[in-house]
């Protein structure tokens, strides 16, 4: 289990979830669970999965130089091999949980793509996953970090470092190109968002 984050900043507001418990329904405590997050270690989710027989995966993608400054001048390959890079596993590793946030909205069609393809086989018929999107593409998501408090609360933060390029994608387009999932739910917030959880696309 990784280290909480030290540059996690205060806590800005809580969210009350009425998507995120539906990770967790078949999950025992006593079960062994794989999560993915795509963010830092943040000191709140640590303390959740510590309750559980969990392996835990932090994988800050933000930070990368590859997505904030090169996703326009690379190829979709060399972006599928640079994802590759960072999602490279132990050897028969299934993912039961991704947490997303909201970085699908911070890849643009060739980076979204290309991050599908890269986390296509370390997925299972379990896998669940859980992110924000938007309802309109004239909606903007604010750089946030997202932790859990506990199933059905997320912690936010307002994210520290410098901000992505922002390319939203309609739900019809986010199921076109991230398929290896399919949309379990989505919940409209009234701030425009779309609260979202995927399972594997059968």
């Amino acid at each position: 289990m990784d280290e909480p984050s030290r540059s996690s900043g205060r806590i800005i507001a809580r969210h009350t979830s009425k998507v995120l418990p539906g990770l967790f329904r078949h999950i025992e405590r006593k079960d062994r669970v794989t999560v993915l997050e795509i963010g830092p270690a943040l000191p709140e989710t640590v303390e959740f999965f510590s309750h559980f027989r969990c392996r835990l995966h932090f994988i800050d993608l933000y930070q990368d130089a590859f997505l904030r400054e090169g996703q326009v001048d690379m190829s979709e390959k060399e972006l599928r091999q640079a994802f590759e890079k960072r999602l490279d596993f132990p050897e028969k590793t299934r993912l039961d949980i991704c947490l997303f946030g909201d970085f699908l909205s911070f890849l643009d069609d060739r980076a979204l793509r290309a991050f599908n393809s890269a986390l296509r086989p370390w997925i299972h018929d379990g896998t669940l996953a859980h992110g924000f999107g938007v309802h309109h593409l004239a909606v903007k998501l604010e750089h946030q970090q997202y932790g859990i408090i506990d199933r059905e609360t997320l912690s936010i933060r307002s994210r520290r470092h410098g901000e992505m390029p922002y390319h939203p994608h309609s739900q019809v387009e986010m199921a076109e190109m991230l398929n290896c999932f399919a949309f379990e739910r989505g919940l409209l917030l009234p701030s425009g968002k779309l609260e979202m959880m995927l399972k594997p696309k059968s």
